[in-house]
């Protein structure tokens, strides 16, 4: 083994050490491997090959999730093995691996393997964020939302969760259809509804003020072993009560009003 790789693996056990120290049963990983690519000098496929191996290593008495969403829907079909996670390569080496469950939400899908897999599979959610969905599952059961290698304003999806409990004014409830398939064959139709941002506002959202705010309350974690080697780590509960408080006090917070 070179040197690179043995550095890389040895930060990774390090880091993934201390995040096995949280006592939570279920945990979801956001991961991306660009900066971790560039700082160790190492092939992206390598890196979320041993990524992915040790993560199932290490949390193997837990269950794990990994954000699966796909854009496909918005074109009318969502292949549940075929459609491609917009999320990193790590999720898409999941799905292709065949070990994971990935759910039916058409838009924001998620891959799971573990003990609570039967709790999610008898899910009915009535919006992508809002009740029945996994993001109000995992609030429910308090899991570990973990940003790999992602800084806050990419890496935590279930924000949003809180931007529907506070009925933002720059998003509006909006229905998809289409086409559900399993590896080209066609299984149902469905939709789902969605607390999306109008298209004209798009250019305004930014969530740094959102980030500064959840850092200054030190709500996350922030596990640092080397600049490519990082995770910010909280509770789903803390994360959607805190944003939905900042959210409450200034609706507009996550918006550029320049």
């Amino acid at each position: 083994m070179t040197k690179k790789k043995s550095k890389f693996l040895n930060d990774l056990k390090k880091l993934l050490k201390k995040i096995s120290y949280k006592k939570n049963n279920v945990i979801v990983f956001q991961t991306d491997i660009i900066v971790t690519s560039i700082f160790y000098k190492l092939d992206g496929n390598y890196i979320a090959k041993t990524i992915l191996k040790l993560i199932e290593k290490n949390f193997l008495k837990k269950t794990i999730l990994f954000p699966a969403f796909s854009d496909d829907f918005i074109k009318k079909k969502f292949d549940i093995k075929l459609s491609k996670p917009t999320t990193g390569i790590i999720p898409n080496l999941a799905l292709l691996s065949g070990n994971y469950y990935r759910t039916e939400s058409p838009l924001h899908s998620f891959l799971i393997k573990g003990k609570k897999l039967s709790e999610i599979k008898s899910l009915k959610q009535n919006t992508t964020w809002g009740e029945g969905s996994v993001f109000d599952w995992l609030y429910k059961k308090n899991g570990l939302w973990v940003s790999l290698n992602l800084n806050l304003n990419r890496g935590c999806a279930i924000h949003h969760m809180a931007e529907e409990k506070a009925r933002v004014p720059y998003r509006f409830y909006k229905l998809f259809k289409g086409k559900i398939y399993y590896n080209g064959k066609f299984v149902k139709n469905t939709f789902e509804k969605k607390y999306s941002y109008y298209k004209k506002f798009s250019s305004k959202l930014n969530y740094n003020n959102w980030v500064h705010i959840m850092k200054k309350k030190k709500d996350f974690d922030k596990i640092t072993i080397s600049p490519g080697m990082f995770a910010n780590v909280s509770t789903a509960k803390k994360i959607v009560d805190k944003s939905f408080s900042f959210y409450k006090k200034d609706p507009f917070g996550s918006f550029n009003l320049k």
